[in-house]
């Protein structure tokens, strides 16, 4: 079934609305009224005809985000990503191809929402380590590769090393969250993680071998 077609049910417009809520104000804090209110609910407990509770919509939100968020890198994708763009951009272009286009947004609120409860939810903390971090180390493994293929850095860069610097990264801003403090009180949205990102990929492509010039390529991503 695609997914696409579920987009304007009560359902999926209780999970727009929670995502977007949840990473606004916090999971705790929304109450189930204001997520009636918001998806246009005029009695609350008619949201409880689609969910029994609101454990039970982050439940499905995991679901929705590991049943869709599939990986479509395929080798020539990526290839092609990184030979038009070999800088730091066009490896966030590529990391940003794992969201279907046509529900990118809900599924960046998603992934918003379960960096802020990692630390205070045991559901989301097991689901982040299994699903997310994993697959995030996957992805950036799957695209040093493609970058020596092009030759674009060297063939000895270890590829293990840098998995698991953007795995901490996903940790710490997690915690930074939690903790409200870092630039800003950094929020996903507001590029925080991002420029975290952005700033480790521009210092990986220095230290294998990417001249200054090269990673400072104008353009859009290459996709």
């Amino acid at each position: 079934m695609s997914y696409s077609l579920q987009v304007n049910t009560p359902k999926q417009r209780i999970l727009d609305c929670a995502a977007r809520l949840f990473s606004e104000k916090g999971f705790t804090e929304t109450s189930i009224r204001e997520l009636a209110k918001a998806a246009g609910f005029k009695n609350p407990a008619s949201l409880y005809h689609h969910f029994p509770s609101k454990n039970a919509i982050l439940e499905h939100m995991l679901e929705d985000y590991s049943v869709f968020n599939i990986d479509v890198f395929e080798n020539r994708g990526v290839q092609t990503i990184l030979k038009n763009n070999p800088s730091a951009d066009g490896i966030l272009t590529c990391l940003q191809t794992a969201f279907p286009q046509d529900r990118a947004a809900y599924y960046v609120d998603v992934l918003c929402v379960l960096l802020q409860e990692q630390l205070r939810n045991p559901l989301v903390r097991g689901f982040m380590s299994e699903q997310i971090i994993l697959r995030a180390e996957l992805h950036i493994g799957k695209i040093i590769d493609a970058l020596k293929d092009l030759k674009i850095i060297r063939r000895d860069t270890d590829a293990d090393y840098w998995m698991k610097i953007v795995s901490s990264l996903f940790y710490s801003f997690a915690t930074r969250m939690m903790l409200g403090i870092g630039d800003n009180a950094p929020d996903f949205k507001g590029m925080g993680m991002v420029d975290m990102l952005r700033y480790t990929f521009d210092v990986m492509l220095e230290k294998c071998g990417v001249a200054k010039e090269e990673r400072d390529m104008p353009g859009d991503g290459g996709g």
